[in-house]
Order: C-alpha cells, then structure tokens, then sequence
C-alpha cells in the first residue's frame, strides 16, 4: 500500500465557512465529504484502501505563510500515522505551497525527506495572468480588503513575474535537481473551452487566453506542465472547479451531468493514487 495521501487545496477554498463549522477536514461522514472543496474524493480513495488527510492552509495567505502551515499539516499528519513519508497530491496554489514548503525547509527540518512525491493539478507553476491583471487593474482592493483583516497576499505570489523569479532562482533550481533522487514529481493540467467554462471564470479564462492559451479558467496549460519532464496529461474538457468535482450548469453544454463529472474525476484521482509510491 502506497504512503498516506495528503490533498493539498489552493488559494481560496470555497468551503471554507462551512468546513471549518462542520469540521469537514476531517470528518468521516460520506455526505459531508460530497460537500468539501475536493468533493467526495477522500471518502472515495480511503474506501480504495487509502489512508487519505486534507491539507488545510492560510485562506489567500501568502506562499510562505501557507507553506509553513503545510508543514505543520505534514508533521501532524506523519505522527498522526506513524508514517516515514507522504505523498501529496495539490490542487492549484496547493502545488507551489508544497514546493516552497520543502525549500523553505531544506535546511532546518528537511521536510521534504518525509514528502514521496508530489503530484500537481493545475498548479500555477509559472504564475497566473489573471494574478497580473488582477492586481494591475483593481490594485486597490488588496489594500482595503487588509483593512477589514482580510489577507490576500497570496496574489501578489500568483503572478507570472514572482513565479518566474522563484523557478529560476539558481538555489530552487539545484535543490530541486538534488530532490528528483527520492522524491516523484508529476504534473497535469486542466483545460476547458470557453462556453464550457464556470461562468465566474469567464472572465479570467479570456484574459489568459490572450497570454498563454488554452487554460482551465485561472491557470494555463503551459503554466500547469511547469516542465516538460514532470508533466503526466491534460485534463480535457475540465474547468478549474471541474478538477476538484464540481459541476456547474455550462457542463450541459459538452453533455456532461453531474454524476457523470464526479465519476470521471474521481476516477482520475483513483488512477493517481494507484500509481504512487
């Protein structure tokens, strides 16, 4: 049986009002876990014979902050099961949490001789347009949204520039090289035409057209791969919220019903975990 499985959430998890008044993070209860930001899968892999945990991360909060939050999820996590190593599986920002958790770390705790692998969906690996337009065009929203003691910094970490800096900082780069040896790396992508897309993510979905193409509604293709070595398939046909299970009306449109997304990611999160250390 492979290492327990961490799923990692991204930026703004939607259920978090919810989860965080129903404890969904961690409670066994089927129906409750049809309502959590990775919708079902949990329950779906640990009836597979998976031990499964979620990840649960500063809302918005910047990468680093977030980061060491994983890692504390992580350590937990590890004495919680009497595991040597995880493996983590990273929706969106979830991704480049991980990967800054295990740099940050490199030296102190070593986080990442515990982390067997990391697999990422849909990550920005390369940043995010959508981040550069966001704070370029409504730059004064972070500002007032801080007044009321709501952090939002994890933008200004989702731009293009921040991300591209981070990839190709020479100490990244080797301690990255150095980690191949003991832990997988994996990457898929998701993409979705336009009509097809959550409406709410219509709008940012022409924006990074315009820059890098075929995208899942907040982050490219291109961006997802992060390299070429990593990267696993493109899930088609699939929004950003599709990746995670949820279905939204514009699915019609391709044929799809709800069940029959849920069904299909799931299977796809089935087929992950199945190949992992």
């Amino acid at each position: 049986m492979t290492y327990p499985i961490v799923l990692a959430h991204g930026v703004c998890r939607f259920d978090i009002l919810w989860n965080e008044s129903l404890d969904a993070d961690n409670n066994d209860d089927p129906g409750l876990d049809r309502l959590h930001y990775f919708r079902g899968i949990r329950t779906m892999l640990m009836e597979k014979g998976f031990t499964v945990f979620h990840s649960n991360v500063g809302w918005a909060a910047d990468v680093d902050s977030r980061a060491s939050d994983l890692k504390e999820n992580l350590l937990k996590i590890l004495r919680q099961s009497g595991a040597e190593k995880v493996n983590i599986i990273a929706h969106s920002m979830g991704g480049l949490d991980a990967r800054h958790m295990m740099f940050n770390d490199r030296h102190e705790g070593k986080i990442h001789d515990h982390v067997a692998s990391l697999t990422t969906i849909s990550t920005p690996h390369w940043g995010s347009p959508f981040a550069d337009w966001g704070l370029r065009n409504l730059s004064l929203i972070p500002g007032l949204l801080k007044r009321i003691g709501l952090d939002v910094s994890a933008f200004e970490d989702l731009q293009t520039h921040t991300c591209k800096a981070f990839n190709e900082n020479p100490q990244v780069i080797e301690f990255e090289r150095e980690c191949q040896a003991a832990v997988t790396f994996q990457t898929y992508a998701g993409k979705q035409d336009f009509w097809g897309i959550f409406n709410l993510l219509k709008g940012p979905a022409r924006i990074i057209e315009e820059k890098e193409g075929e995208n899942d509604g907040l982050v490219s293709v291109e961006s997802a791969k992060w390299k070429g070595a990593y990267f696993k398939d493109v899930l088609d046909k699939t929004d950003h919220l599709n990746e995670l299970g949820w279905w939204d009306i514009s699915q019609l449109l391709d044929g799809e019903t709800q069940d029959e997304l849920l069904e299909r990611i799931h299977k796809f999160y089935a087929e992950v975990a199945a190949n992992l250390p």
